[in-house]
Order: C-alpha cells, then sequence, then structure tokens
C-alpha cells in the first residue's frame, strides 16, 4: 500500500537501532521490535519525534507546496528553468492539467510513512510503563495525544488531496502484514479523525508547556483545536452544515482565547508598545516578518504549528528548491516556481489579489513586487531571512546564504482567525436569521484586524477594507483576504475548493467515492482557479467536476496496493 515501504521500515530500523533489516522482502520480520527496543522512556520519545521528522522530508514539502499552491492561481512554473531540471516534466504535466499518474509529485508515502510511526507509538508505547518506572501513564498519554492528533492531520491532508484514501489497519512490521488496504470515503475518514482528535484532546498540552521549539513543532492543545476547526469548516463547505460551521467557530474561539491568555500573561516575543487590550495579539507592522518567517523569528508567538528545521539543524530542501533554488545549490538562482501576475502585481479592478500598492505583506512576501514589466514574481515568503524594509519595490536583492532552515508553517492565528471568519459568514444563511449581521460584523472585524496588521499607521484609514451586508460579498472579502495573508503557505487550493464547494449546482456527497458520484464545478470556482491562464476558457474542460480538483494515485501505489482504485479521469503513463 504504501511507496518505497522499504524505505520507511529502514527509518524505523534506524530509529530503534536495529543491526540490519532484511533486503529480500518488503518488510522486515525482526524479533528485537517487540524484545530489545521499547523499553525506555527515551526510546519512545525517540520514535513519536521520528513521526514528525516524516513530514520534514524534502518529498513532502515539495508536495505540500504543489499540492496547495502551485494547483492554484498563486504559482506558475519557472519561465528560465532549464530543460535539465528534474521535475519540469512533472510541473509541466500540473500546469497543463493532464497529469499522468507517475508524476513525480502523485506520491503520498511520507504521509504514510507518519502514520507508520504513529501506529507502531500506538501498538508499542503503553508496555514501556512496565519496564522503565520513569515512563508514567501520563507520559504515555501525552505520547499517545501526538501521534493520534498527527495521524489524524496526515490522514485529513491526504483525503483532502486524493478524495479516497486507504486507512491502515496499524503499523506495518512483518513481511506477512496484508498491505491491501482498502479505501476509505473521505466521510467515513473525517469522522475517524475527528474522533482521534477529540481523543487526544483529553490528554494533551497547552500551548506553553515547554517554553521552546516543542511548543510549536508538536502539536499541543491549540494545535489540535486548529486541525479540528480545519476538518469542520472543510466538511461543513461540503455538506453546508449549520454545526459543522458552529463547531469550527467553537474551535477557532478556543484557540484565539488561548493565544490572547498566553499572551497577557507574558509572550516570548516581543510586547505591543502599548498596554491597550487588544482583541487578538499579533506581530507588529514593523516585525511581522522577522517573526514568522525570518532568520531570526519563527516560532512566534502566534503560531501554532511548525515543522521544526532550525531546531534540528535540517536544510528545508523542498521549500528551498520550489522557492529559492531550483538545484539547491546554485546562489542567486531561482526555484521551480514563481508567483503568477495575479498574486505579484496590484490589480483594483477586482481581478487580482492586491487591493493598494501600501500592503506591506505585498514586499514582505514577493521580489519585485507590483513592477508593470514583468509577469512572474519571485518567492520572498520563508526565502528571505530579513524584512524587505517598508513598502520597498525596489527590493530585488536575493539572499544568498547555503542553508535555507526555514519552519513549515502548517497554522498560525490568522489562519485561524479567518478560518472563523469563513465560518461565520457560511453561517449567515445557515444558523438562523437573528445573528446574521452580528456574525457578518465579526467576520468583517477579523479581516480588518488581520488587514491592517499589514498597513503602517499612516495608510491604516485610507486604506480599510470596506464592510457589507451581503453574504457573498462578505464571503469574496474573507477568501480574499486569506490569499494575501497566507499565500505561498499550502492553503489556496483548499480555500478556492471549499469555495466551488459551497457554490456547486448540486451539493457533494462525502460519503460517495469518486468512482460512485460527483459533481460538476462553480463557475465562480474557475474565474479565481483558472485566472493565471492566458486563456482561462480553454482549460474550464480540463476541470469541469470535482474528479479533477483531486490527484491521482500514484501508479506504484497501485499496484503494491490491489484494493486501490484509481481517481477515474486519469490514465496510466506507459510502461517500458
Amino acid at each position: 500500500m504504501i511507496t518505497k515501504i522499504k524505505n520507511i521500515i529502514s527509518g524505523i530500523c534506524v530509529i530503534c537501532g536495529f543491526s540490519a533489516c532484511v533486503d529480500t522482502v518488503i518488510l522486515p520480520d525482526n524479533k528485537t521490535v517487540d524484545e530489545d527496543y521499547w523499553q525506555k522512556k527515551s526510546e519512545v520519545e525517540t520514535v513519536v519525534s521520528a513521526a514528525y521528522a516524516q513530514l520534514r522530508d524534502a518529498t513532502a514539502i515539495r508536495n505540500m507546496i504543489i499540492w496547495g499552491d502551485f494547483r492554484s492561481d498563486e504559482l506558475v512554473v519557472t519561465a528560465t528553468l532549464p530543460a535539465s531540471a528534474a521535475y519540469k516534466t512533472a510541473l509541466a504535466q500540473i500546469y497543463s492539467l493532464n497529469i499522468e499518474t507517475e508524476n513525480a509529485f502523485t506520491t503520498w508515502y511520507p504521509f504514510y510513512s507518519a502514520i507508520n510511526y504513529c501506529n507502531l507509538v500506538l501498538q508499542k508505547a503503553e508496555s514501556v510503563i512496565a519496564v522503565d518506572p520513569d515512563y508514567t501513564r501520563g507520559d504515555y498519554d501525552a505520547n499517545k495525544a501526538q501521534v493520534l492528533a498527527l495521524r489524524a492531520f496526515c490522514y485529513f491532508y491526504l483525503t483532502k488531496v486524493f478524495h479516497d484514501i486507504p486507512v491502515t489497519p496499524g503499523a506495518y512490521l512483518n513481511s506477512s502484514d496484508d498491505l491491501n488496504a482498502p479505501q476509505a470515503t473521505p466521510d467515513e475518514v473525517l469522522t475517524m479523525c475527528i474522533n482521534d482528535l477529540k481523543e487526544a484532546s483529553r490528554y494533551a498540552i497547552s500551548g506553553s508547556t515547554y517554553g521552546d521549539w516543542r511548543d510549536k513543532g508538536y502539536l499541543n492543545q491549540d494545535g489540535i483545536n486548529a486541525v479540528l476547526a480545519d476538518i469542520y469548516l472543510w466538511r461543513a463547505s461540503v455538506n453546508r452544515s449549520a454545526s459543522d460551521y458552529q463547531a469550527c467557530v467553537e474551535c477557532c474561539d478556543k484557540i484565539i482565547n488561548a493565544k490572547k491568555e498566553a499572551y497577557e500573561q507574558g509572550g516570548t516575543r516581543r510586547h505591543r508598545a502599548d498596554d491597550e487590550e487588544k482583541p487578538y495579539y499579533l506581530a507588529d507592522y514593523n516585525n511581522m516578518y522577522d517573526d514568522l518567517f525570518g532568520q531570526t523569528g519563527q516560532n512566534a508567538d502566534e503560531s501554532i504549528f511548525e515543522l521544526q528545521y532550525r531546531s534540528s539543524s535540517a536544510n528545508n530542501v523542498g521549500l528551498d528548491q520550489m522557492y529559492f533554488r531550483y538545484n539547491s545549490s546554485s546562489s542567486n538562482g531561482f526555484g521551480y516556481l514563481k508567483a503568477s501576475s495575479v498574486f505579484g502585481k496590484v490589480d483594483n479592478t477586482g481581478n487580482g489579489v492586491w487591493n493598494n500598492s501600501v500592503d506591506q505583506r505585498l514586499y514582505e512576501f514577493l521580489y519585485d513586487a507590483n513592477s508593470s514589466s514583468m509577469e512572474q514574481f519571485g518567492i520572498r515568503k520563508f526565502v528571505a531571512s530579513t524584512s524587505a524594509g517598508t513598502n520597498n519595490t525596489a527590493d530585488s536583492k536575493r539572499d544568498t546564504r547555503s542553508n535555507v532552515q526555514q519552519n513549515w508553517i502548517f497554522y498560525r492565528l490568522t489562519d485561524v482567525m479567518l478560518m472563523k471568519a469563513e465560518a461565520l459568514v457560511q453561517l449567515y444563511d445557515l444558523g438562523g436569521k437573528a445573528d446574521d449581521d452580528t456574525r457578518n460584523e465579526e467576520a468583517f472585524e477579523i479581516c480588518k484586524f488581520v488587514n491592517e496588521r499589514a498597513l503602517s499607521d499612516a495608510n491604516k484609514s485610507s486604506y480599510a477594507l470596506k464592510y457589507s451586508t451581503y453574504k457573498d460579498k462578505m464571503e469574496q472579502l474573507v477568501l480574499a483576504e486569506r490569499a494575501r495573508e497566507l499565500c505561498f503557505e499550502g492553503k489556496r487550493w483548499f480555500d478556492l475548493m471549499r469555495y466551488n464547494y459551497r457554490h456547486t449546482a448540486n451539493q457533494a456527497d462525502l460519503t460517495k467515492k469518486l468512482t460512485e458520484g460527483y459533481v460538476a464545478n462553480s463557475d465562480v470556482f474557475f474565474e479565481l482557479a483558472l485566472r493565471k491562464y492566458a486563456v482561462p476558457a480553454s482549460m474550464r474542460a480540463k476541470m469541469r467536476d470535482e474528479r479533477y480538483l483531486y490527484m491521482p494515485i500514484n501508479q506504484d501505489e497501485v499496484e503494491i496496493n490491489t484494493s486501490l482504485v484509481q481517481n477515474p479521469v486519469y490514465k496510466s503513463a506507459s510502461r517500458k
């Protein structure tokens, strides 16, 4: 079921200190898994850390950028990319919407590798309580919460990308294990994830337990609530469910309140100069980039869950290749991908992302921002080690550092705030009329707060967002603010998918597999998702229904797991 599973199990062997693995079978039949390894608290914690480490794999980061950003209107292939670049053909397939099942970006093994480590902890860790007095029931519960939450996060991510995915019955350890796990529907996967996250929440640590990178590098209470909010928002958008939108709001409020309390009690980062109480505490205008993305920042007070590279001294190769240097070696080079003109220029006609030229994020997140002579823009977010400086349109100088040890952010406070705003707007019609205006007004105030963080004090009044009592206008405002705030963080495609599901003529059904039924995509989705193309209308036929929103399963997976059924709109490449 898992491509390159020998690599996955080899990783377990290294982590666990095995002397050798059996190379002649897919999985090792090594009794030391039971007898020699699971003896100490430190060994359990090593495997928990290894589960997170799977997502730091360059393949995982590359894929998350492709799945969440490149498939949307955000990114295009760098025009000057040489023919020798390893992933150029694979990217061209995706950009032209002619994806083959052997495409390099269809692999899911880092996520299933992480799931396998999580299952290993769930199967083995409890027995360590009996043999190591330093490993208590409380330690086990904390470890259990970690892996339940991480496993749920991985399954949720996979079902957003592939729709119908296999759910493994447990850790794969022996050569006799059956790898033919059948696919589950999104409804089954999401229900399982919600149940696991609720169970994890019972034992999870708070967001400031350690006082170091682990507060953001592990899925604590805030992280668990962020994943739950994301799942509820996804399911609500497909099912058009008021109860799930409300559940999303409640999860977001838990995070917002926890962050507010932690900040007022003394955050680890700088405080605002004044003592005025705020509804949300975000890094200020001058320090936003350095706190969140800069070389001296990361794991900021407002962050929730980040993949840790700085603390592990690991180079973020996947991010480096996609946004900075396609071959990870040439200084002053370029990544595989650049931002489309939609995301690089101010467009006051309503067709662009940026509605003014003084939004500091435009310059922090893009090189050569708003240049009228360019159609592609280098990604600055994550790549640049320091702030661009106030509205610095001439900031074209690129970093020349050899290592890019930038954390990859999964969730941060503004993301959660805007998830709440999105859910509040949808409750306008679904949640009863009495509070409609209040919900819309609160959603607007959230967007305004996020937006104004990126404006200097002198520009706040002149460029303030405009409130509308119309639901569709507010829905577009929230979507646009998410595009500005969260661009290039792996969010945009999934935002567009939710937007599409809310506007399809017929409601989609999460209880069905793609082979059992699907809906046609909406016109409003096409207007946004395809606007990076020179002739958007010519691409509509290649994305006409929801099956095209999901990636194909890699051909290797289909051949290993005979229970898998391929997404029917994709064809296999010819094998020699």
